[in-house]
């Protein structure tokens, strides 16, 4: 789970987690950050030890950390490592909706220096394109993939002076690409194969490589080819291996002999629209199998999902409640499945609701599995209605709303900007969780402070004018203060039509107050100004029916 930081972060409070480093603001903010890594691996990285068992392994000995590729370092730490043996008690946890890159950068920084004694320091920008790299990654690592991962790491490059041309069209087999013009030609100087290249292009295309391949040993060479569409190799320009037409992602081999010394090679490669991938790989020789491409497998990032575990009431009329990590929320989420097929979030860390959906509630499979990743909202029709904190005094009604709680310390690390902010979640000094309480049918009441303030918020699932509904009870206890509002919308239009205030998808109405309507920064927000023990009720309802 993620450390929440004082508002002292800068000051005392935290200032003896900091004394090591002093004016080195990333490793500050890395030891910080591993300090949600110490229950299993231990303050000096050896791991916990529980009578002959760990808890983790050693850092000190981790080829990751010790090693130099800070993009699969940081995808053990965005997806954690399954449990597969008793060789540790635990299983890593899957960081990414815990970290930011900034805080991932950090660490890094950290951990390699403490413990592989080298420091690398990627940026967070750096952090965020390896982010989205294995943003398809839907599982744990399993062991025997991260020791295919060192070893295509530590793999000598076998390509040199690799060229890529890029062509747009719509083929069902490979074309002659020779008396056609590239929209776009470059050199990977990393030596390795990839679609990177034609990212932009939506529709159909297609792709050349050309390069130099240098082999130590005279051997028979295994050629490996997975593509979706078609594709073929060539060695010394003849064919070695060929995949064409349109097929989803499929793999030919093909064993060569050749001799020692440069060779040409050439890859070819179509995409006919739907899935697009191209992996090639070479065996033979004293290096064993070596991979000429960026993706590895066909499963490369698209790890096979668990089989899911749907979440339902197990009574009628009842609702089912699950806390999760859950996309679009802070790491404190509450997910509700309300009968009628209406379910919510609500964000323990902002004490509001982060959207509604309806139809089926919730998968739970990623979270049963390993240590948890996170669960899955199903159902369609979601709308996030306006996350973040719901209260702020505003003494002008121009004044921009502050959703987030957060503090900030320098990045000066970060060669793109220098002198860039990294922003902290902190618990905001006015608010205070007090939890919740399941009625008779399990439905929640959430209850917080606000200052002077004791809120309850419920919801109710409804049908009005035969359409989907849900109906939220605000109940605000105590001296509301002056200039005290209420964020009720963020999203939509927001016009009016006969007091409901278009959200796109839907619609909601409030009673209690007098709602304002206001622009601010080009963006339309809806308020509605809270006073002395009021009681407000908003009613959000779908725009048509349920498709089942």
């Amino acid at each position: 789970m993620k450390r929440y930081l004082l508002p002292s972060l800068l000051a005392v409070a935290v200032s003896g987690m900091l004394s090591t480093y002093g004016q080195d603001q990333v490793l500050d903010l890395g030891k910080i950050t591993f300090q949600s890594c110490v229950a299993c691996h231990g303050p000096d990285g050896k791991g916990i030890k529980a009578g002959d068992l760990q808890m983790a392994p050693s850092l000190h000995d981790s080829e990751f950390i010790k090693g130099d590729n800070a993009d699969l370092l940081t995808a053990v730490i965005l997806k954690g490592i399954l449990k597969e043996d008793n060789q540790y008690i635990q299983a890593m946890l899957p960081l990414e909706l815990a970290l930011n890159d900034e805080q991932i950068a950090a660490l890094i920084a950290y951990i390699t220096k403490e413990f592989g004694k080298k420091r690398r320091s990627p940026t967070a920008n750096d952090v965020a394109k390896f982010r989205k790299e294995y943003a398809d990654q839907k599982s744990p690592w399993k062991r025997k993939d991260l020791k295919e991962m060192i070893q295509s790491a530590s793999a000598p490059q076998l390509l040199t002076d690799l060229k890529y041309s890029v062509y747009e069209g719509k083929w069902e087999e490979l074309p002659d690409f020779s008396k056609l013009k590239p929209v776009k030609t470059g050199e990977l100087k990393d030596g390795k194969i990839s679609l990177d290249p034609a990212r932009s292009i939506k529709g159909g295309f297609g792709m050349v490589f050309e390069g130099n391949l240098t082999l130590k040993d005279t051997a028979e060479y295994r050629f490996s080819i997975t593509s979706d569409d078609g594709s073929a190799l060539a060695v010394d320009g003849e064919t070695v291996v060929g995949n064409d037409g349109i097929h989803p992602a499929k793999t030919q081999n093909m064993k060569e002999t050749l001799e020692a010394g440069e060779h040409t090679l050439k890859a070819l490669y179509f995409d006919g629209g739907g899935q697009r991938f191209l992996s090639l790989s070479i065996q033979g020789g004293k290096a064993g199998k070596v991979w000429l491409s960026k993706a590895q497998t066909a499963n490369k990032g698209k790890s096979k999902d668990y089989d899911p575990i749907p979440l339902t009431a197990v009574n009628p009329g009842e609702a089912i409640v699950h806390r999760a990590f859950l996309p679009d929320s802070k790491p404190r989420a509450i997910g509700v499945g309300y009968p009628d097929a209406v379910n919510l979030v609500w964000d323990a860390d902002t004490l509001n609701l982060a959207y509604v959906y309806r139809g089926a509630f919730m998968d739970a499979s990623p979270h049963w599995n390993g240590r948890g990743s996170g669960s899955k909202p199903l159902g369609t029709d979601r709308v996030k209605v306006a996350p973040g904190l719901p209260l702020q005094v505003l003494e002008s009604l121009d004044e921009p709303w502050v959703p987030f709680s957060e503090a900030t310390i320098k990045y000066e690390r970060d060669k793109l900007d220098p002198q860039k902010d990294l922003k902290f979640n902190i618990k905001h000094p006015d608010y205070q969780f007090r939890g919740y309480r399941l009625d008779k049918n399990r439905f929640p009441t959430f209850r917080y402070d606000y200052q002077n303030l004791t809120v309850t918020d419920r919801f109710t699932p409804e049908e009005i004018d035969g359409v989907t509904s849900v109906v939220r009870t605000l109940k605000l206890d105590g001296n509301a203060g002056e200039n005290l509002y209420l964020r009720i919308a963020a999203t939509g239009s927001l016009a009016d039509s006969d007091g409901w205030y278009d959200l796109g998808g839907m619609k909601v109405k409030i009673d209690g107050a007098d709602p304002v309507l206001r622009q601010v920064g080009g963006a339309k927000e809806l308020l509605a100004p809270v006073s002395n023990d009021a009681t407000l009720t908003i009613t959000y309802r779908w725009n048509d029916p349920l498709k089942q």
